[in-house]
């Protein structure tokens, strides 16, 4: 498929590209070999999967650089590690709970991906405790401590302890702040924050489901007014913070056109308003 792409840039490419084409189909198979002995030597997964694709990098960048020898030594040195890592397992055993938990760990992100497009009944959700964003979850006292407040902190906290959103919006986010900075054209770093605004605040649509229908509405039961209100204003202090981060990477890389960065926040509001829609027309349709 990249053939004729790389053709058109340069007519003497076909020995290089036919050497890249076979090791993007070798370096996949040795890796999945040189991880599998890693395993068995108790090392952390993350050191193998820097290594991986340091090397993997390295050597497609020093072919298309057209320093093939160089290409094929890092391959010949993968090669290695996978024929010596053998004889230091020798007297290790078969690490059955590692991989038992790996196992489960690919589940769970194949139910991931899934749960983007449709529901999955029984994905296990997880949460992790990150004390820098603990300044975002005060205790409600006093007056602020009742139903009209509830749900605002529960999305909150659900957010900033939870995995698989706060994963996906930060990644949203570093893409976007990535496109901006390296397209070097306003109207275009402009489009890129909009259109990231807007998926940003969408993905966030399911994240309502997953609190609204939970098991808190049973345990304090609340009007669904109160609920969408408290995800209305936590959509509207979220939009606030992406739309600040677009704001200042945009206004540094180009101060002339600062006027530009008000349309992240439109685009915010917007999505968002009409997200609430959508939701009080479901609302009265299971009311009905």
């Amino acid at each position: 498929i990249l053939f004729p792409l790389f053709s058109k840039l340069d007519g003497d490419f076909i020995t290089p590209f036919i050497i890249l084409s076979i090791l993007t189909l070798i370096h996949p198979w040795i890796g999945l070999k040189v991880r599998w002995q890693w395993y068995q030597l108790k090392q952390s997964s993350w050191s193998i999967s820097l290594i991986l694709i340091l090397i993997n990098l390295v050597t497609y960048d020093l072919i298309l650089g057209y320093q093939i020898y160089w290409g094929v030594i890092f391959t010949l040195i993968l090669l290695g590690g996978m024929l010596a890592l053998p004889k230091l397992n020798r007297v290790n055993l078969y690490p059955w709970e590692r991989m038992i938990n790996i196992e489960e760990r690919h589940h769970t992100n194949y139910y991931k991906f899934v749960n983007m497009f449709t529901d999955v009944k029984h994905l296990k959700e997880s949460a992790v405790r990150r004390r820098y964003l603990d300044f975002l979850l005060p205790t409600p006292k006093g007056r602020k401590f009742n139903s009209k407040n509830m749900y605002l902190y529960l999305f909150t906290r659900s957010f900033v302890r939870g995995r698989d959103a706060f994963s996906i919006i930060f990644r949203l986010i570093v893409i976007a702040l990535v496109l901006m900075i390296w397209l070097s054209f306003p109207i275009v770093s402009a489009i890129i924050g909009c259109l990231f605004m807007y998926i940003t605040l969408l993905q966030m649509s399911q994240f309502y489901k997953q609190q609204a229908y939970g098991l808190w509405p049973q345990v304090w039961p609340v009007s669904d007014v109160e609920v969408i209100k408290g995800y209305e204003k936590f959509l509207y202090r979220l939009m606030l913070i992406i739309g600040l981060i677009f704001l200042i990477v945009f206004i540094s890389i180009y101060p002339q056109y600062f006027f530009f960065a008000l349309i992240f926040f439109i685009v915010g509001w917007l999505t968002i308003r009409s997200t609430i829609k959508k939701l009080h027309y479901q609302e009265s349709l299971l009311k009905d």
